[in-house]
């Protein structure tokens, strides 16, 4: 549907006004694959400085994932590649700044923390996590979809088992640490057993409704409520299979009021998983297009208060309780 001009010019000033945050993104992986440096101009990704300066983004979570034939040392030196490239930019370039506390969130430049998307550079040796904790990881997924020494993902068909006893201990140190626990990707067996193991908020970072489409990334109505009940957040994700046959931007809008509508204005945000996906909804085509996004969601009627809670100030008041 076409969107009233007013609607954009809204949207846009509201991103001048309130925290904007995105939980995942793939553009290390990106970057090291096309050789590209994180920082300056990248017109081919989804996301590159200039852009995320021109969205208004104030925080922007990159994933350090690793492909799931990547184990051990192998797992561990990809991921230290990708923390290494974004360290790089961070000594040269001012706005490559790593957050490691809503307090360092600014106005008026990005910040970025570093998240695990499966948790595979560990090797299966939680005491590895603290040499990670001070690169700038504050995000760990468990697993990415398979089966590693500390859960299984969805796509373990043999009987998924939940946490192991080595996960179980890497959520402990985690909570120790300060690390946010993210949920996506885990078989179901798994989600409910590492809520029964942890307290306070745990966040899905990238999945929409399973109710709108049944897509097994996505929550069910059940799930988001779990989520809710802990305080936590799931980002509304722009990978086109997780919103439906030939998605574009106001399919994303119906998956987030529908979330809304379950979980609560206070339990969603934003996870596009920018660069971990190779086409967008129409209507978004990069980062630079989030503010269609909220035009859309003020469309629907969401006041603009509300809208912030879900550009970035239902991730920041988890990052807050949550970061050490």
């Amino acid at each position: 549907m076409t969107i009233a001009r007013s609607y954009h010019e809204r949207a846009q000033a509201l991103h001048r006004r309130v925290p904007l945050v995105d939980a995942h993104a793939d553009t290390l992986d990106r970057c090291l694959e096309e050789g590209v440096p994180f920082g300056g101009e990248a017109p081919a990704l989804h996301i590159d400085l200039p852009r995320l300066r021109q969205a208004g983004v104030n925080l922007q979570v990159l994933s350090l994932w690793v492909p799931p034939d990547h184990k051990g040392g192998r797992a561990m030196h990809r991921a230290l590649q990708m923390a290494s490239l974004f360290h790089a930019a961070a000594r040269k370039e001012p706005d490559a700044r790593l957050v490691t506390s809503v307090y360092e969130v600014t106005a008026d430049r990005p910040g970025f923390c570093l998240s695990f998307e499966g948790a595979e550079p560990l090797a299966d040796d939680p005491t590895l996590l603290e040499a990670f904790y001070q690169l700038g990881v504050r995000l760990i997924a468990l697993t990415w979809n398979g089966r590693n020494g500390f859960a299984d993902g969805l796509t373990v068909a043999d009987r998924p088992g939940g946490i192991t006893h080595v996960g179980a201990d890497l959520l402990a140190r985690m909570g120790e640490l300060g690390i946010v626990l993210d949920l996506a990707h885990i078989a179901e067996t798994g989600f409910w057993h590492a809520l029964e193991l942890t307290k306070g908020p745990v966040v899905v970072s990238h999945a929409n409704a399973r109710a709108l489409c049944d897509h097994p990334r996505n929550m069910t109505d059940e799930q988001l409520r779990a989520i809710a009940a802990r305080g936590g957040v799931v980002g509304a994700c722009f990978a086109r299979s997780f919103i439906g046959p030939e998605p574009t931007i106001d399919d994303v809008v119906r998956h987030i009021m529908h979330m809304i509508e379950v979980a609560g204005l206070d339990h969603v945000g934003l996870g596009g998983d920018f660069d971990g996906v190779t086409a967008l909804p129409d209507g978004l085509g990069g980062v630079q297009d989030l503010s269609a996004l909220t035009a859309g969601l003020l469309e629907q009627g969401l006041a603009e208060p509300d809208a912030a809670k879900i550009l970035g100030g239902n991730w920041l008041r988890v990052f807050g309780q949550v970061w050490k």
